[in-house]
């Protein structure tokens, strides 16, 4: 059942002591603290002005318009953006998720400015705004390459995120954003996304030719089991079931920021892996050897199961060296890691598993990202589905 935000604003209860303006140097900072109606945590919002009457001003309306509720012909597009963002995605989303929700924000307000009213918007105004999205240039991209069509099409299921619950709580009539047309770069040509089978196993034989290192048993374990990357990086020796040839997916590494242990992409991604037989046999020698070297324990005395020299997880550059490496020396085209999420999609179509098998492995939320990994329908799949269909309507020819 829909939960009418007019209703809830209305039913807010505030702080009522009133904050005093703290002086900056850019002028006066003003924070005040609302309860959000759904969770019922504290929110503190602030702004900064140049006198303190703009501060209290601000504050008024602030408390003026929780206290009244919102008018869905007056509640502006960001407002309400940033009370979905408050009340369903702030502390419950990775830091990339994160990031990304608030870079669409930035381009909302870039495009609409900060007064837009969220009621004024229709197909034809947010499909104006994708077209300027499509044409915005990749930040700190020395090319000046255009925003690519999937990076646009990421911020666009932000917005209709935040218009669904819109049109859920009476504040939008209907969905602006569906049925957009989603535009930008064209990247087909210029990063291979999967492997065919013939590749995949050229580079298997590539890898396995390496000396051993921990990039060569984490590059393994991902052509393997489709993980992501900052998942493998996370993963213990702990993790890893031998007997059940299962791998525990149950957190990540934040290799970027933090350097330190973070929540998966999101609940769906906490999952437990099968193993091939064969990538069980390999990670077994490979801890037996692991163990006896046991060379520097990182420290945190954390037994990762894929550690540079100094104990800690290896880098993204070095798996990315690694696997260009080997690509060349298999005489194909090179890959990223994410790649082997696209075949192992098409590995589990190709030996006849079931969707929501699929889903649950991959650690896609809804069987809808799944379906998008082969939508492209790989050379392989294609020729499956041909074969089957052919035995098919030749058993009925041939049936007397």
């Amino acid at each position: 059942m829909a939960i009418k935000i007019n209703s809830l604003l209305q039913s807010k209860r505030i702080d009522k002591s009133m904050a005093e303006p703290k002086k900056v140097k850019s002028g006066y900072k003003m924070r005040i603290r609302i309860k959000n109606p759904i969770t019922k945590e504290w929110i503190e919002r602030q702004r900064t002005f140049k006198t303190k009457k703009e501060c209290r001003d601000w504050e008024a309306n602030e408390r003026a318009s929780v206290q009244q509720g919102i008018d869905p012909n007056k509640t502006k597009l960001l407002d309400f953006f940033d009370l979905w963002f408050e009340t369903f995605k702030k502390n419950k989303v990775g830091e990339e998720r994160k990031k990304k929700i608030l870079t669409t924000r930035r381009y909302l307000f870039e495009f609409f400015g900060e007064n837009y009213f969220i009621n004024d918007l229709n197909k034809i105004t947010y499909q104006k705004f994708i077209n300027f999205l499509s044409n915005k240039t990749v930040r700190n991209n020395p090319d000046g390459k255009q925003l690519s069509k999937e990076t646009v099409k990421d911020y666009h299921k932000v917005c209709k995120s935040v218009f669904i619950e819109a049109v859920d709580n009476g504040i939008l009539r209907f969905n602006p954003a569906r049925k957009s047309v989603i535009n930008g770069r064209d990247t087909s040509g210029e990063r291979k996304k999967e492997l065919s089978m013939d590749e995949w196993k050229k580079l298997l034989e590539s890898v396995s030719e390496a000396t051993n290192s921990s990039s060569k048993f984490a590059t393994l374990t991902m052509m393997f089991i489709g993980a992501r990357f900052e998942e493998i990086n996370g993963l213990l020796e702990t993790d890893v079931d031998l007997k059940n040839n299962q791998i525990s997916i149950n957190k990540a590494f934040d290799y970027k920021r933090k350097k330190d242990f973070k929540n998966t992409k999101n609940f769906e991604s906490k999952r437990t892996v099968d193993m091939p037989a064969v990538l069980s046999a390999i990670l077994k020698d490979y801890l037996a050897e692991k163990n006896y070297k046991k060379k520097i324990v990182s420290l945190n005395h954390r037994q990762y199961l894929f550690p540079n020299d100094l104990g800690e997880p290896i880098t993204n550059a070095a798996i990315n060296k690694f696997i260009t490496k080997r690509c060349k020396s298999a005489e194909i085209e090179r890959v990223t890691s994410h790649a082997f999420r696209h075949t192992r999609t098409d590995m589990l179509v190709l030996a006849g598993a079931d969707m929501i098998y699929t889903q649950k492995q991959l650690g896609h939320k809804n069987a809808s990202t799944t379906l998008e990994y082969y939508s492209s329908l790989s050379e392989d799949i294609q020729q499956k589905n041909r074969t089957i269909q052919d035995d098919f309507i030749n058993n009925i020819v041939q049936k007397k």
